[in-house]
């Protein structure tokens, strides 16, 4: 028999790609077994694979199916199941190929979420905190054209923020605000000073009272957002904050310095470091900046609003964020990355390949002369 030529046989990487797959497509099965511990490990398992790779061909034929388990096991399953469904949505969500499959998905599970957002008697369950952040999640991946929608959303998250029982209020109020506050990076300026100067979203103020909260995380949230709005607002009206200004300068300077005693190290040294970012930002106007390195490229978070974003994406995807910063178009729009970016392949004995060549060699040029012209700089200031 004639012997396969070494096109024809699959490469590692194939060959391990065709197992992801396979996993992938059975644990979407198993999802509507019968025993309620095989749902639950097969949701673990879709998770698994839909954050590790970015494989929008591997749920073709399959998405249907999967989606109509996710809405099965809301309605009906135990905490822990509907915990690992609902999980399942922001992928879904981030592994689609057109802005249709998003909205679709959004009309799908929108609904249903804030029904479990709404039910105060939940409490802090984890399932309520999961549904109000993919919720948010999902809004502001499918909805982000749509600035009622949106509106409408904020409106309800930040009433459910003002009617939390006292007693459960602070785990919930937090996961809210910080769902309220991405879908505040998709309005415009003149859309946000529009609805809080009609009392439709909230205000500075309201914020403000925020800080006062006995919860870590509530005040750290209302500190951000304020910085955030701010950021967004002074763009347009820099008189809007004028009032309420000074006042926000002083509780922002007492948080920073100041922490409750009650409270752990961790947590007193988080609530420093978070309002000397946001006091350092509202006298001088610094963003504290942060650079992430993936693959040929670097994302550069030099605002409120992207560092908001990111950390929305990072709470989904974790450590594998930056495999979707290299594949994932929707991921990089949403990041304004542009288009995916070819890697400099580099051949045996550390050559690069020949279509790279060109664009390398311009770079190196670029940089051998912005060296040079600093070295003359230097020579001039001795």
């Amino acid at each position: 028999s004639q012997a396969a030529s070494p096109a024809d046989c699959p490469s590692e990487d194939e060959a391990g790609e065709a197992v992801c797959e396979k996993e992938l497509h059975q644990a979407i099965e198993n999802t509507s077994f019968r025993r309620q511990q095989t749902r639950v490990s097969a949701y673990r398992s879709v998770c698994e694979g839909l954050v590790q790779r970015y494989c929008p061909g591997s749920l073709a034929g399959r998405k249907m199916a999967l989606v109509e388990s996710v809405k099965r096991s809301l309605r009906k399953g135990n905490e822990e199941e509907r915990l690992w469904a609902v999980s399942v949505i922001p992928l879904l969500a981030l592994q689609s190929e057109t802005c249709a499959d998003v909205l679709e998905l959004v009309e799908t599970f929108k609904p249903v979420m804030i029904g479990i957002l709404t039910d105060v008697s939940l409490g802090n369950s984890n399932v309520r905190m999961k549904c109000c952040s993919v919720l948010g999640m999902l809004c502001f991946i499918g909805e982000d054209e749509r600035a009622d929608e949106i509106v409408s959303l904020m409106k309800i998250l930040q009433e459910t923020i003002k009617n939390e029982p006292v007693l459960v209020s602070g785990d919930i109020q937090a996961v809210e605000l910080r769902s309220w506050t991405l879908l505040l990076t998709l309005l415009s300026p003149q859309k946000i000073l529009e609805h809080a100067k009609s009392a439709n979203l909230l205000s500075p103020r309201d914020l403000m009272a925020m800080l006062d909260s006995n919860h870590l995380e509530v005040r750290t949230a209302s500190g951000e957002t304020l910085a955030l709005m701010h950021e967004l607002l002074c763009q347009h009206d820099s008189s809007f904050f004028q009032e309420d200004l000074p006042d926000l300068l002083n509780t922002v300077r007492k948080l920073s310095t100041d922490a409750y005693h009650f409270q752990g190290k961790r947590g007193r040294k988080l609530q420093r470091i978070t309002f000397r970012d946001v006091l350092l930002y509202l006298q001088e106007g610094v963003v504290p900046e942060m650079r992430i390195k993936f693959g040929d490229e670097t994302l550069l978070l030099n605002s409120w609003m992207m560092h908001r974003r990111y950390d929305c994406l990072k709470d989904v995807l974790g450590m594998a964020l930056n495999v979707h910063l290299e594949e994932n178009a929707l991921v990089r729009d949403l990041l304004k990355l542009g288009p995916k970016v070819e890697r400099i392949v580099r051949r045996p004995g550390g050559r690069i390949g020949k279509e790279f060549r060109h664009s390398f060699d311009a770079s190196k040029e670029r940089s051998i002369a912005r060296g040079k012209e600093r070295d003359k700089r230097l020579f001039h200031l001795e």
